[in-house]
């Protein structure tokens, strides 16, 4: 578990959280922020994430605000991104002053200690500044006992994408649907042919999971419960591919992705970010591509990007990391920049009543699905990371993928499951 610091009020500087090196705890003193210093940060991205950053940190917004912080960034793709920063984490090197995190990597991190700086602590203290950030994504960067290890600055409410056309050409309503039994019918219309309903039994694995980002431990720290949840899950993925409505296609590859634009595959739940893929390169000459909830109206999550600053980073460069962080996640400037850039969805609510939130929406049958991401993201339930999350889920998706191809039943995948992680993590 992160080891709580205690902190105090120095004259010119405030404790901040320790670097842990050889497990012992070296207090580092962190200067305050000094606007007349001139701060050279470097920031650690994946994606598409610097084009929009970059248009933001130019803006006259920030440089007016903060004509001291020159900011250069290490770019990489999404895996390799991520594997440089576990590899220099794990062997103690220098990270860049800000890291963008994929949420699923958070418990990655909180796997190796005080890997990341806790901001729930002073001179931070994040929670002063963050009640406006949807709870659920705030709850995802901290660990089970209460450290904030990462800020959400974009998240990925889960829907239901359709193709109407496809679904009319075959008489099936993927609208209002009442669960998943009921999907599945309406899959079974639209199967045939060449043509399915999903591209993978597995897509739909982390939907009873409210994404599985979190949440392997129960509030006692008692794995995989309630039981019943996960159960759901894995009950799910078999029925769907028993059904013989998914498409059994590997995700990323070559016929996965011209699927969404051939009319191989009617339907796709995922986060509100494929919507912008859907738009701008999967399926661009396509115009019947629609928003509509989860089946069950579920509250789901599949993706969000967090900051944070790695106990690595010099001092002297924290309060001014720290200074950007708040700027991109707590402004409404910088959430609806991002947004309008790269199509990432705000974490920070009080976007939700801007304008573009309720504009209709060309690509989507000019529906403003703004506003079902909204409505997701306002009840998405709350879960917490731990330490074991990696390994937990590592095992777990093991599993779907046996009782996805019938090797295991789903009480024989639940049962097996919790076997291997006490084994694994005891």
């Amino acid at each position: 578990m992160i080891r709580k610091i205690i902190v105090t009020i120095a004259l010119v500087a405030i404790l901040a959280p320790a670097v842990f090196a050889g497990g012992r705890a070296e207090a580092v003193d962190v200067p305050a922020f000094d606007p007349n210093q001139t701060y050279n940060l470097t920031f650690g991205a994946f994606g598409d994430l610097e084009a929009a950053y970059q248009v933001i940190f130019n803006s006259d917004e920030f440089r007016s605000q903060f004509p001291n912080i020159n900011i250069t960034f290490q770019s990489g793709g999404f895996d390799d991104h991520h594997n440089r920063l576990t590899t220099a984490i794990a062997a103690g090197e220098r990270t860049n002053d800000i890291e963008a995190l994929e949420v699923e990597f958070i418990a990655r991190f909180v796997e190796q200690g005080d890997a990341l700086i806790d901001l729930s602590q002073a001179p931070y203290n994040a929670s002063n500044v963050i009640g406006d950030i949807v709870d659920f994504a705030v709850a995802q960067g901290q660990t089970r006992d209460g450290a904030q290890v990462a800020i959400p600055v974009d998240i990925a409410p889960a829907v239901l994408f359709y193709r109407a056309d496809l679904a009319a050409e075959a008489g099936a309503d993927f609208e209002g649907l009442a669960d998943w039994d009921e999907f599945i019918e309406e899959a079974r219309k639209v199967t045939g042919g060449g043509r399915f309903a999903v591209p993978n039994a597995a897509d739909v694995a982390a939907i009873p999971l409210s994404g599985g980002k979190g949440g392997w431990l129960s509030d006692d720290g008692e794995l995989l419960e309630p039981r019943d949840r996960f159960m759901n899950a894995l009950t799910l993925v078999r029925d769907v591919r028993e059904a013989g409505v998914d498409a059994q296609l590997g995700a990323w590859s070559g016929p996965w992705i011209e699927s969404f634009s051939n009319g191989t595959v009617v339907a796709m739940p995922n986060g509100a970010w494929w919507g912008g893929a859907l738009r701008t390169w999967v399926a661009p000459e396509v115009s019947d591509w629609r928003v509509t909830y989860l089946p069950g109206r579920a509250m789901s999550s599949l993706g969000g990007t967090y900051l944070s600053i790695p106990s690595t980073v010099p001092a002297a460069n924290r309060a001014a990391a720290w200074e950007v962080i708040q700027f991109l996640t707590t402004t409404e400037f910088a959430q609806l920049t991002t947004f309008a850039e790269i199509d990432a969805f705000p974490a920070l609510t009080t976007t939700y009543d801007a304008p573009v939130m309720s504009e209709p929406v060309p690509y989507f049958g000019n529906e403003p699905v703004r506003e079902i991401f909204a409505d997701v993201a306002l009840n998405m339930p709350s879960l917490f990371v731990s330490e074991f999350d990696n390994i937990i889920v590592s095992i777990w998706n093991a599993i779907v993928g046996e009782v996805v191809e019938g090797d295991l039943t789903p009480e024989e995948g639940y049962e097996q499951a919790l076997r291997q992680i006490r084994a694994t993590i005891d």
